[in-house]
């Protein structure tokens, strides 16, 4: 029997995929893949928080119950309350790793609101809370000699096989996006941090990475994947049209900024007793059903009534973006609109990660532990993301002997097939179509005649898909439309699936405006 290399190999190097390294290297050897660059992650780009009770006058059960009334009642309270208990020592251990959250004057952690939240409790790092975390986490990763870091490898497909007491994954085959070596890497268990999907939509805050590759190649594996429908969009990204979606941070309202029309007036008291802190499927809808109603290319938000300095000072980068585009914050509104931003659904897991194949885990965004519901209560992803980490480094310490199944390896090979540039402008035209018709019509607002035109269009759209890669062979470019058709069709039916109008998903008789971004 030949033994692997590495006991576990991680898809992914945001928060969640370097917690679980940090947490298994010390019971077992550690790989990391990361499709592109070791700190090109969602998390990176992160501004908000993280959510915990650290406030003698707050508690679990506010906490738990803000984030129930957030999902719509589509929760596992159970998940919700371990997560909530967990948050604390969360915080505790990202400061143990040299993250430095933002003090108030007291001394005390400074805790910030958000929508959604009852109560001040998201710790931060001005508003660049992901990129200070993200860099922590690379420092200690790469100083650990149980884990490596293999950078531009993406995954391909899950190796897997049957036994008689069900599916296992035995490893992984990845592709070198520089060489264009195809390998096949073996563990003793594998796990998912690949983030989101949001790239499957035509306007989104994510980067390019975030095109749901391990969501995908679990699903072709036959893993349970769960309430896909509920993609949440945010109602607050910098309008800039032709240029990259730029988020423009909840924590801002949390700090009393304000939604507002084209003339300046207040709207959000008309949709929910929050008003601009409402959850975000509200704002969304509202912010869209605005931009519809005045036939506005987009609408704002208003900062001036703040304290002078303040947004300078505590939301940086947020300052620094609207001066490059000539907006004097201070002065000005800034203009905002919906973009999709993260993905509640993912492929199914437990309090300790595992999914319903054996020895294959999934942690973060991808994952749906059932913490989110039908919408995100804002800053949880980032705790999500190190409690449920934590737990499947725990269990994956724990497989038993008999549950370690080798194969032989398979020696690299070289990927045959060529890019042209009539073919990468093919997929870019292929990426482009699928981005819009999602936006269209398995958007903010959905109809049941869209939903079902899309799937028409998608079916086409396989096919041509399908063409490519014959002709072109294992391309990162390829095998990432590849993934964005799988997550559309798990999206998609999903939505056609859910009859009722909750979080996410909202379904009307009239068809959607296209925001002209």
């Amino acid at each position: 029997m030949k033994v692997p290399a590495y006991d576990y190999v991680v898809l992914g190097s945001g928060i969640a995929g370097l917690t679980f390294a940090l947490h298994a290297a010390g019971h077992g050897r550690v790989l990391v893949l990361c499709k592109t660059a070791l700190s090109d992650t969602n998390t990176a780009q992160a501004q908000g928080g993280i959510a915990a009770v650290l406030d003698p006058a707050d508690s679990f059960e506010q906490h738990v119950q803000d984030t129930l009334e957030a999902g719509a009642g589509l929760c596992d309270e159970a998940a919700v309350r371990h997560m909530v208990q967990e948050a604390p020592t969360a915080i505790r251990w990202l400061q143990g790793m040299a993250v430095a959250f933002d003090e108030a004057e007291t001394g005390e952690m400074e805790l910030g609101l958000e929508g959604g939240h009852s109560h001040h409790r998201i710790v931060h790092v001005k508003d660049h809370t992901g990129r200070s975390i993200q860099q922590a986490l690379e420092q200690a990763v790469l100083q650990h000699p149980n884990v490596s870091v293999w950078e531009h490898q993406m995954g391909i497909e899950l190796l897997t096989d049957s036994s008689s007491t069900g599916t296992f994954c035995y490893g992984v085959q990845v592709l070198d996006t520089h060489t264009r070596e195809l390998r096949s890497l073996q563990a003793q268990a594998v796990v998912l941090a690949t983030g989101g999907s949001g790239r499957v939509y035509q306007y989104t805050t994510n980067p390019s990475i975030a095109t749901g590759d391990g969501l995908a190649m679990a699903a072709r594996a036959g893993a349970a994947i769960r309430n896909m429908e509920f993609f949440q969009f945010h109602p607050t990204a910098l309008n800039q049209p032709g240029e990259e979606v730029f988020l423009i941070s909840e924590a801002l309202r949390g700090a009393g900024a304000e939604l507002v029309l084209p003339d300046g007036s207040h709207f959000m008291h008309l949709y929910h007793p929050l008003e601009s802190l409402a959850p975000r499927d509200i704002v969304a809808r509202a912010v869209l059903s605005e931009i519809q109603r005045h036939q506005s290319p987009c609408l704002y938000l208003d900062v001036r009534h703040l304290p002078a300095g303040q947004v300078r000072q505590n939301f940086t980068s947020i300052y620094h973006k609207c001066s490059t585009m000539g907006i004097d914050v201070e002065q000005q509104l800034i203009p905002i609109v919906p973009a999709a931003h993260y993905q509640c659904g993912g492929v199914q897991t437990d309090l300790n990660g595992r999914t319903s194949i054996n020895r294959l885990y999934a942690i973060g965004e991808v994952a749906c532990t059932g913490v989110h519901g039908a919408n995100r209560l804002a800053s949880n992803s980032l705790l999500e993301g190190v409690v449920f980490a934590r737990n499947a480094a725990a269990h994956v310490a724990s497989l038993s002997a008999s549950e370690k199944i080798w194969v032989a390896p398979d020696a690299p090979v070289h990927c045959f097939g060529s890019l042209t540039e009539d073919i990468l402008l093919d997929v870019n035209d292929l990426r482009i179509r699928l981005q819009r018709l999602m936006w269209e019509r398995v958007g903010i607002v959905r109809t049941k005649e869209g939903m079902e035109n899309c799937l028409a269009a998608l079916a086409k759209l396989q096919i041509e898909v399908d063409t490519i890669r014959e002709r072109a062979g294992d391309h990162q470019e390829v095998l990432e439309l590849q993934n964005l058709m799988t997550v559309a069709s798990c999206i998609l039916r999903a939505s056609l699936e859910r009859k009722e109008n909750v979080g996410g998903h909202f379904v009307e008789e009239t068809a959607v405006i296209s925001l002209p971004l």
